[in-house]
């Protein structure tokens, strides 16, 4: 799915940048060498951000958790 109209960034590119350590709309289109340009990607952008940290924390506490 195209997430960035205005950059041709899909949801892999962004999950890629997103993996690699971006944290922000601003980040993820730095990974890619483009820039924001109408902003209207910044909401999913976000959202893919979060659910990822979301991944993550859950993963984390399972991993603990299980040494309970």
């Amino acid at each position: 799915m195209i997430i960035c109209v205005c950059r041709s960034l899909n949801t892999a590119k962004v999950a890629a940048a997103i993996s690699a350590g971006a944290r922000s709309p601003a980040q993820v289109h730095t990974y890619h060498d483009t820039t924001i340009n109408c902003g209207k990607c910044c909401e999913t952008v976000c959202e893919m951000i979060h659910d990822k940290e979301r991944r993550t924390r859950n993963a984390s506490s399972i991993k603990l958790s299980s040494f309970s």
